[in-house]
């Protein structure tokens, strides 16, 4: 009787030793497929991440273009306007009636104008319709 108790209680070892290596293989499986699904998540999220980075880098360099596009235009527009301005200066020296016509003061309503603000949208357009001093039509 012994030697069943014996048996039984081995058995029962082998059972309980077989079913927690059993236990830990599944739980070393859980931990193996979690791992994989957080490195292919993470791989996801570097993929994405590589995406922005490189869209990022190409609107960069297409603002940079529009920027020297930019710079370009703006030289060459002040070039236009210095060649301009010489020119007018040349012709005021040159011609005594353009001088004397360029040193006239301009209209009270003129100088209104040039001083009224720069509308930057419908409401400042409003504001200065209402606001605006009323610019009196030519007297003959």
């Amino acid at each position: 009787m012994t030697r069943l108790i014996a048996a039984l209680a081995i058995l029962g070892l082998v059972l309980l030793v077989t079913w927690a290596l059993w236990q830990r293989t599944n739980a070393a499986e859980a931990r193996a497929d979690f791992a994989e699904q957080q490195l292919a998540e993470s791989q996801q999220r570097e993929q994405e991440s590589l995406v922005v980075i490189d869209a990022l880098w190409e609107n960069a360099r297409r603002l940079e273009a529009q920027r020297r596009a930019l710079d370009e235009q703006q030289a060459a527009l002040s070039h236009t306007a210095a060649n301009r301005l010489a020119t007018i200066e040349e012709l005021q020296r040159e011609n005594a009636t353009l001088r004397a016509w360029a040193n006239t003061h301009l209209p009270s309503a003129v100088i209104r104008l040039r001083k009224r603000p720069a509308v930057t949208g419908a409401s400042d357009y409003y504001k200065s319709l209402r606001d605006a001093e009323p610019l009196q039509p030519a007297r003959k």
